[in-house]
């Protein structure tokens, strides 16, 4: 794999987003003595290269917010992965990391943005050299990357395993599919969507509860708050309204285009600036 243009920008000090093609935003956050990459994009091109010559020459950890294959379709460049025991199973049948799924997901957000890239498919998006080695993430974990830590939480809700961090120095929280103004409620978290609803209700009031640790929430798709920018205040508070409202029974419900298929409508519901998806089928 040749490319190495894969765009990238210091959003906070010791702090990068890059741009994986549309497809998934990949964080670099860089302390004194070590950095971390937090998840891996679906894996165009030669990002590791990327990380290692363009960002930091740093040793670094590896962790994947969750197990979809936006998120975990690079792991297998590298050597080790930290992932919450209960999303360690890439081979699930919803948005597994296969090298077909891998190109198929990249096909779709190409033609959403309709935009020519600098990647081919042949080239750019081959098969893992290897599996990596696979470690334990747990709720609470803290990475001490020199004068900046990072603090991971579990918060199921779009998937059982479902991540996020908070660094301490830049106070800034990093949500991986956590939290967005296009939430896709995990069809696998519980029976029914009511139910996965309050599951997920649960862990996004857990990082409400948190919010004097943190000043701005950083999601992992940047088409919904623009490159390097975070998500409008609002996004967290509407959010957790509209699952409490889909618990509930109470919630307003639209049929709009969706955006990760070719040519298809869905059933969402909505409250204030967000849309939330049931991936078990609709709802």
């Amino acid at each position: 794999m040749k490319t190495r243009q894969i765009p990238y920008y210091e959003f906070s000090d010791g702090m990068f987003e890059m741009d994986e093609f549309d497809c998934a935003s990949v964080f670099v956050i860089v302390g004194e003595k070590r950095a971390l990459v937090l998840d891996t994009g679906v894996g165009i091109g030669d990002m590791r290269w990327v990380i290692e010559n363009r960002i930091t020459n740093k040793p670094y950890d590896v962790v994947l917010t969750h197990n979809h294959v936006d998120h975990a379709g690079g792991a297998g460049f590298f050597d080790n992965i930290w992932v919450h025991p209960q999303d360690k199973d890439w081979n699930r049948k919803v948005f597994a990391p296969t090298l077909e799924m891998r190109r198929e997901y990249a096909n779709i957000i190409a033609a959403r943005e309709n935009k020519n890239y600098s990647y081919t498919m042949e080239e750019d998006i081959g098969s893992w050299p290897g599996e990596p080695v696979i470690n334990m993430l747990s709720d609470g974990q803290v990475f001490d990357l020199g004068g900046r830590r990072l603090t991971f939480y579990h918060i199921p809700g779009h998937t059982p395993g479902e991540c996020v961090a908070i660094d301490d120095k830049s106070r800034i929280l990093l949500a991986g599919d956590a939290c967005n103004c296009n939430y896709l409620l995990g069809e696998n978290i519980a029976d029914t969507p009511k139910e996965s609803a309050d599951v997920a209700v649960k862990g996004l009031e857990r990082l409400w509860a948190m919010r004097s640790a943190y000043r701005w929430i950083y999601n992992s798709h940047h088409d919904y708050r623009g490159f390097g920018s975070p998500l409008a205040e609002n996004v967290l508070p509407d959010l957790i309204e509209c699952l409490k409202r889909v618990r509930e029974g109470t919630c307003e419900y639209r049929t709009v285009p969706d955006m990760l298929s070719y040519h298809k409508m869905k059933k969402v519901a909505v409250y204030g600036d967000v849309q939330v998806t049931y991936l078990g089928g609709g709802f």
